[in-house]
């Protein structure tokens, strides 16, 4: 099994084989680029023959020949550049949707956590927009601007001169443009980060909090926000502003002058007239690319550091690969020496906890509020890997498990149902195509059937965002039959007993029952002693670490007298 389980696919997906198919792509298009700027040579040849060859000869069938060339010359163009931008805007969207793919299911099955994510994301959607935005054509241009140059020098040396001069100082402007900007691109940057999250963390909660009275300083404190976003991004306009100006000035200056030189070598005959009009033409597509290169070289830079960090991310995650009809998982879970550390508390929310739960046992984990217990179920349930020791299942980590191919061996009920938005079909199914009667049997087994059925729509209700459009008592019944969904081979329940009244909760007992008589396992973090009869171990907590554990009777007996004990204190 273990050779099952680690071998993974010979098929492995990385974020660097999938940039090199678009950067073949990105290739192409420059090949492309080559034949549109080749074709624009088309129209200062146009003119040079037009003046020298054309008006002295009065040939008006060279006038018709000359004229359908170029303008073949310029549908070949036309379309040309129409496949280049096709080509740049499939490979862009391509990306987009391979990749993204990629890192969002290869960052849940890691781990990653949720800012590494979005800055993920930031940087796909940055190299995507930047592959179908017109600004990549131009940026596919800058590498046959010297062609144009030479042409412009074989004129004449003067004229070359003239373009060569302005080359230089627009490739240096473009390069103190990027220093210049630097620092406010940044700061602009983490305002609009810091901004766009307060916005969308109040909004996503809109209700509560207006109902908590957090209207005005949600509000005022996203204006602070928003102020140092204005200000960075005033700050960075006036930059770019400046070089813009001075880029456009640099051009105009570099035309007049071509026009000054060669009037000056046609008055000493030295040149024709129309080579000073194809000159000007060449002129201008030459220095043209470096032109808009001075506005969008910080943004390439931002790109490269994209690109940079989307080749950098990891491999596939080799995961077990397990299924509905796997039956290699025997569902023995080992804590060895487990610890957990949040970075807000000073002190472990779990420390060495050592346990083993035998396949289809039934572990009750107890103790008073804040000793542990959630974050302890939310170990077993793989939802956080321990800082230190080990928790495995089958001798692999549990985390791994839980991030497999198919349906995970482990089902986990929260205490807090988080639900994602979506219908309770697609909630239940964990967003996976299964049938509506896969999903009604799961909630059948699970007792919440009829809860789900009673819904406006059934099992096609929207839940909303994070549940908000269901009561506490339907999120729960959608969190409980999705526990259920896929043949779990444990069950991991915390606090199942929140909203239940007596008769719901000797109902929930039954279902338990009948999961356990299955030969499912179950473990259930409570502080019901209405729940202790299900149970074959207890563990009890306090402050993170394990007081008592064993067999259920025995410590039930002591839990309840220690129970006992202390309320007894606290009326005295």
């Amino acid at each position: 099994m273990q050779q099952r389980v680690l071998g993974g696919s010979a098929r492995m997906r990385t974020s660097r084989r999938l940039l090199k198919q678009a950067r073949r792509a990105t290739l192409v298009a420059l090949l492309f680029s080559a034949c549109i700027n080749l074709l624009m040579l088309a129209t200062p040849l146009y003119t040079l023959q037009l003046f020298d060859t054309v008006v002295p000869s009065g040939s008006i069938e060279t006038l018709v020949v000359l004229t359908l060339m170029v303008g073949a010359a310029v549908l070949a163009l036309g379309l040309i550049e129409l496949c280049r931008d096709r080509i740049l805007m499939r490979a862009g969207l391509w990306l987009d949707h391979v990749l993204g793919q990629h890192v969002l299911e290869n960052g849940l099955k890691g781990n990653v956590g949720a800012l590494e994510l979005r800055a993920d994301a930031a940087a796909l959607r940055q190299v995507r927009a930047f592959l179908t935005s017109p600004g990549a054509a131009s940026v596919l241009d800058v590498p046959w601007v010297p062609a144009f140059l030479l042409v412009l020098g074989l004129l004449h040396p003067w004229l070359g001169a003239v373009g060569a001069i302005a080359a230089f100082l627009l490739v240096l402007l473009a390069w103190s443009h990027g220093i210049v900007t630097a620092r406010a691109q940044v700061e602009q940057t983490r305002a609009t980060e810091a901004s766009d999250h307060w916005w969308a963390t109040v909004s996503g909660h809109a209700g509560m909090a207006g109902a908590l009275g957090l209207s005005p300083g949600a509000a005022e404190h996203w204006e602070r926000f928003n102020r140092a976003n204005v200000a960075a991004s005033y700050d960075l306009a006036k930059r770019t502003s400046l070089m813009k100006a001075f880029a456009r000035s640099i051009r105009i200056s570099a035309q007049t002058l071509l026009y000054a030189t060669g009037a000056f070598l046609i008055i000493r005959g030295e040149l024709a007239p129309g080579a000073l009009v194809a000159s000007a033409i060449l002129l201008g597509r030459g220095i043209g690319p470096l032109e808009g290169l001075v506005t969008s070289l910080r943004s390439l830079t931002i790109i490269r550091q994209s690109y940079i960090r989307l080749k950098a991310l990891p491999p596939d995650v080799q995961t077990p690969q397990v299924g509905r009809t796997d039956h290699a998982t025997v569902g023995r879970v080992t804590l060895q020496d487990a610890s957990v550390y949040y970075p807000t508390r000073k002190t472990p929310s779990l420390r060495g906890v050592s346990l083993t739960l035998e396949p289809g046992e039934c572990l009750g984990i107890v103790g008073s509020n804040g000793a542990g217990k959630s974050t302890l179920a939310a170990l077993i349930a793989g939802v956080i890997p321990p800082t230190s020791g080990a928790a495995d299942l089958d001798g692999v980590p549990i985390s791994r498990w839980q991030r497999a191919e198919g349906d995970p061996p482990i089902g986990y009920m929260p205490d807090e149902a988080y639900l994602f938005e979506g219908t309770v079909h697609q909630n239940v199914a964990r967003f996976r195509e299964t049938s509506l009667m896969a999903v009604a049997k799961s909630a059948m087994r699970a007792g919440v059937h009829e809860t789900l059925t009673a819904l406006q729509a059934g099992y096609d209700t929207q839940v909303g965002s994070s549940g908000a459009a269901l009561a506490l008592r339907e999120r729960r019944a959608v969190a409980l039959a999705r526990a259920v969904h896929g043949a779990p081979r444990i069950i991991v329940l915390d606090e199942p007993e929140i909203g239940l009244d007596g008769q719901s909760l000797r109902r929930l007992v039954r279902i338990l029952e009948a999961l356990k008589a299955d030969g499912i396992g179950l473990v259930i973090a409570t502080q019901d002693p209405r729940l202790l009869g299900l149970m074959d171990q207890i563990v009890v907590l306090a402050a993170g670490t394990v007081q008592a554990s064993g067999p259920a009777q025995d410590v039930s007996s002591r839990y309840a007298m220690n129970r006992a004990a202390v309320q007894e204190a606290r009326v005295h």
